[in-house]
């Protein structure tokens, strides 16, 4: 009976594992199908304590695929270190520093 109950237990698992990536997959594929120009910008400065959690949050919830684009303006901490890290993990955010922050929503503007 135990040895039953340890096979339906790792059996469930792996069921639940297998929804979780073609869940994954289903989102990865929805939004490539969504228009680049739909973008979410955001500015921080000096947020290293709350950046990362609050970018894995947005990021991670169910209904986010839009292209997220952070602006450090010139944080004296950790921020943009903490965000380019980020970036590498994240496939649809983009960082950008105050500069080509400037440039990238003027260009959007026009």
């Amino acid at each position: 009976m135990l040895n039953f109950m340890v096979q339906l237990i790792i059996w469930i698992l792996c069921i639940y594992g297998l929804f979780s990536v073609i869940q994954d997959c289903v989102k990865f594929n929805l939004y490539k199908k969504i228009e680049e120009n739909i973008k979410f910008v955001m500015t921080v400065k000096n947020a290293e304590d709350g950046i990362e959690e609050y970018i894995r949050e947005l990021t991670y919830s169910r209904n986010f695929y839009h292209n997220l684009v952070v602006v450090d303006m010139e944080s004296t901490d950790d921020t943009l270190k903490i965000l380019h890290r980020l970036e590498k993990e994240v496939f649809n955010m983009k960082v950008l520093e105050k500069e080509e922050g400037k440039k990238y929503l003027q260009d959007m503007v026009k």
